[in-house]
């Protein structure tokens, strides 16, 4: 007769939370679908019934998503490590703000923090969007399913639909109740095992990455509100409707998405030790591409609002922005840029949800722009597109046979999808093209559209660049992810025209201007910029040409827009933003060309260190050992070390407590004298290194911030990280009081200078006050032992010191006087020996001029954007009165 297994109760688990978690997540994938069917069957009927149907229902959809953002702080805050998110992501020593922090550290995380922009703005455009609520949200709402799809967590045999962050710590690694202990505690007492968790990211616990997360999903939860307009337009084959309200959020997108990206840099020059704020990175890149073409869509689409041009301009890059989101996240969230960047998310099986994610949108605008017996072939065809592979795949048993099979797939997969964006451009051109004659070169619409067209340049190398891990996956390539400077190079030059046409564009107006009005504003222009450039060229020491060019560039574009702003707006500030933008995009270009090309390592030498092996195991040249001997030096405690314009002296270094016990804060000393000896600046800066068990070193930076520079330091390495010699030559000595005593090698000369005596509840303290002295230099060492009246236990605590290669520890006291004048008393000291070694740290400073004019041209930028965004919503509400 075959038992049934017992059904074991787990002890200490809050499985209500999770059924509510659970619960909430399918509540809001159903809400959504019936959202977006009610508010679909509006547009057909009109019926007002449907209408508050679907608002209901969206309410309904984010309330859930709120719910479930409750219930996961719940588990965080409350350490509930039964569910694996909770474990994986948090610990009990991170403070309440960390705790937020750890709810985007994963995918399920920041999927859920998307989900919930996306529902506030749904609620938004519920309230303001009108007459195209439904159309638009139907758009919305279909986001929010295939988002909700990812948090939805079902599985069944090997079908699984998303990811659920209320999975239990059991089910997600089962192996854990396979601990050898749990054998005697029992399976179902297996929480006592897991009191703490395994922690947030050391390099996520920054102050940055409490706001720069939310801010960044934000900017992308706005993309879709242009994009949906845009489709809305296409579905009500409305061209020029749509475009005020897309240009006033195609302005929030740019705004809230360059703020995140600024922040994502800040927080990268904090906290990590490169040495900058942008390294060009493929997940910084991911977020740059859909901002890029934002900003250009948003030109595209002030040029369509004031003439009716470029409709399908707009339309093409609106929709582009979006689907630059989604391919950001594939690329972010696939796990497909895992070796290519140092903060990708590793794969969790949703790259297929996440491609159909992207396919389903691009399948969306397909069926919106076609019409009539075209909508209804591709509503028949799309689907087959999806489901036969599927259904070929699944019937194929052979491992080698789907693996032939999938290869062809690929190729054929991505035929099929560059001829649909050629039928797709060609449908969307046709549907929205207008016969209205060849622009004037003497035209501000000219001007903006060749200057949308330089920030498309500037996508494309920067979506190349960052897509060769995904063709490197397609096709089997092994071809290199750009550098940095390869980015460097050619983005350069494709950001001075964008300068110069910014800088002209302001001074044409629509349609046509007057070639006599410009001469004048153009020459005082030229002529102050000339001037200005010539002072700052001066000042900021650049004397290469194409960057002398890309100065004057940068100060013209500031004069030029503070110019235009004066004379056309005067003191209308209302009507500033989108000057002011210009001139902090100039301030902002200004400050990375100073703080990148004179940004000057105090620590580089042409002699080095001899540190980083410079010969890899093959032989050949290692330039990153190299690199690292050369920009770094060695710093001994208490040792100064003369850099190119400070003196630099380590002083100690501080073991973190409690939490922070495997950290260690370098105390660094920064003066800076004249030739007479008067000091002119001194200052103490202190980075941390972390020798974190999972993670290898981890180091801090530490930042002395002026007006017109900063200096930037990091730890490389410390001589904690030396292999540990172990002490020799042992030697046992048994001495009195003032007698010197020696090492087995002669090299340290030794005396018992005093004793401390103490009495505690165990017994009695003795410490030796030694005096050491090896050539000219002495110190103190301190060997104890601890006398337990009660057991007569004798405890010695050895003294040690590095920096003199010694150790002493007392084995036994001869006492019969206690008398410190006694000849009779005697200790039994043993003394080793080892190589000495000075405690030292490998420090790269970096002094970065004029580095406060990035963050400063932000703020200004950010300060732009919101006076255009309230100037648009003022003329939006003077046009509807």
């Amino acid at each position: 007769m075959k038992t049934e297994s017992p059904i074991i109760h787990f002890n200490g688990e809050w499985l209500w939370l999770g059924n509510i978690g659970h619960s909430m997540a399918v509540v809001a994938f159903i809400a959504a679908i019936v959202s977006a069917v009610f508010y679909f069957w509006h547009e057909k009927t009109g019926l007002s019934r449907d209408l508050n149907l679907a608002r209901r229902l969206f309410q309904l959809h984010v309330f859930s998503v709120v719910a479930m953002f409750v219930v996961l702080f719940i588990a965080i805050f409350y350490h509930r490590y039964e569910y694996y998110y909770a474990w994986r992501h948090s610990s009990n020593a991170l403070p309440v703000y960390y705790m937020i922090s750890c709810f985007w550290e994963g995918q399920e995380g920041s999927f859920l923090l998307w989900l919930f922009w996306n529902g506030l703005i749904g609620l938004i455009l519920q309230r303001v969007a009108k007459n195209w609520e439904s159309p638009v949200m139907v758009v919305i709402a279909f986001a929010q399913i295939a988002l909700s799809s990812m948090l939805i967590g079902f599985h069944w045999g090997e079908f699984s639909l998303g990811s659920s962050p209320f999975d239990l710590l059991r089910e997600q690694r089962p192996d854990f109740l396979e601990i050898p202990i749990l054998g005697q505690l029992g399976v179902e007492n297996y929480l006592q095992l897991f009191k703490d968790g395994n922690g947030l990211n050391q390099l996520l616990q920054n102050y940055w990455m409490v706001i720069h997360p939310p801010t960044l999903f934000l900017g992308f939860a706005t993309a879709i509100v242009p994009f949906a307009y845009s489709l809305a337009s296409l579905w009500r084959k409305n061209d020029r409707g749509w475009i005020p309200i897309a240009l006033i959020w195609s302005l929030v997108c740019v705004g809230i998405l360059g703020l995140g990206i600024i922040m994502g840099g800040f927080w990268a020059y904090e906290s990590l030790s490169f040495g900058g704020y942008w390294a060009w990175d493929p997940v910084e890149n991911a977020s740059l591409m859909p901002w890029l073409i934002m900003a250009s869509a948003a030109h595209m689409l002030i040029i369509t609002k004031s003439t009716g041009r470029h409709v399908f301009t707009s339309h093409l890059l609106v929709q582009l922005s979006f689907w630059l989101v989604l391919y950001a996240t594939f690329l972010t969230r696939s796990g497909i840029l895992g070796d290519s960047s140092v903060h990708s998310f590793t794969d969790l099986g949703l790259s297929g949800q996440l491609l159909l994610f992207l396919l389903a949108f691009l399948a969306l605008a397909l069926v919106v722009v076609l019409q009539g017996k075209q909508r209804k072939w591709a509503l028949e065809c799309i689907p087959s597109l999806f489901l036969i592979p599927m259904a070929i795949a699944y019937g194929i048993e052979s491992p080698e046979n789907l693996a032939l099979f999938n290869q062809w797939l690929k190729g054929l997969g991505t035929i099929l999808f560059l001829g649909w964006l050629v039928f797709y451009l060609f449908v969307l051109f046709q549907r929205t093209k207008a016969n209205l004659g060849d622009e004037s070169i003497l035209s501000r619409e000219f001007w903006m559209f060749l200057g949308s067209m330089f920030l498309i340049l500037s996508l494309v190398q920067v979506f190349a660049g960052t897509s060769i891990p995904v063709f490197n996956k397609l096709f089997g390539y092994k071809t290199a992810v750009p550098t940095a400077a390869d980015y460097n190079r050619i983005q350069l030059w494709l950001a001075m025209p964008i300068m110069l046409l910014m800088s002209l564009g302001y001074w044409f107006k629509f349609r046509e201007t007057e070639l006599s009005t410009l001469k004048k504003p153009l020459f005082v222009i030229v002529l102050a910029s000339v001037v200005i450039t010539f002072l700052l060229g001066f000042g900021f020491g650049i004397e290469s040409a194409k960057f002398l060019l890309f100065l004057f560039l940068g100060v013209t574009l500031v004069i030029s827009s503070g110019l235009y702003g004066y004379k056309k707006k005067r003191f209308e500030w209302l009507r500033w933003g989108g000057n002011i933008v210009h001139i902090g995009f100039g301030v902002l270009l200004i400050g990375v060309l100073v703080s990148s090309v004179n940004k000057h390592i105090l620590t580089a030498s042409n002699e080095g260190i001899d540190l980083a092996p410079e010969i890899d195991s093959k032989g050949n040249q290692d330039n990153k050992g190299i690199k690292f001997n050369r920009e770094n030096q060695l710093l001994y405690k208490g040792k100064s070390k003369q850099l190119q314009g400070y003196t630099a002296t380590y002083i100690e270094h501080i073991q973190g407590v409690g939490n922070d016990s495997i950290d260690k804060y370098f105390k660094v000393l920064f003066l800076n004298k004249d030739e007479s000896g008067k000091t002119l600046d001194s200052f103490v800066l202190m980075p941390k290194t972390q020798n974190n068990p999972k993670m290898g070193l981890l180091a801090e930076p530490s930042t002395r911030h002026f007006l017109h520079k900063d200096i930037f330091t990091h730890v490389g390495y410390e001589s904690g990280m030396d292999r540990n010699e172990p002490f020799s030559n042992f030697r046992l000595d048994t001495i009195g009081f003032y007698r010197p005593f020696i090492t087995q090698t002669g090299k340290v000369v030794m005396r018992i200078d005093s004793i401390i005596r103490s009495v505690n509840g165990d017994g009695l303290s003795i410490v030796l006050i030694v005096k050491a002295k090896r050539l000219q230099d002495s110190i103190w060492l301190r060997p104890a032992v601890l006398i337990n009246e009660k057991t007569g236990s004798f405890n010695s605590v050895p003294a040690e010191d590095n920096r003199f290669g010694i150790m002493l520890s007392i084995l036994n006291i001869q006492i019969t006087d206690l008398t410190p004048n006694s000849n009779n008393i005697r200790f039994v000291i043993q003394s080793g020996e080892k190589t000495p070694v000075w405690d030292y740290i490998v420090i790269q400073v970096i002094a970065f001029p004029w580095i406060n004019l990035v963050w400063a041209g932000t703020i200004i930028m950010v300060f732009g954007f919101i006076l255009a965004i309230l100037n648009r919503i003022r003329k939006q509400k003077q046009l509807t009165i």
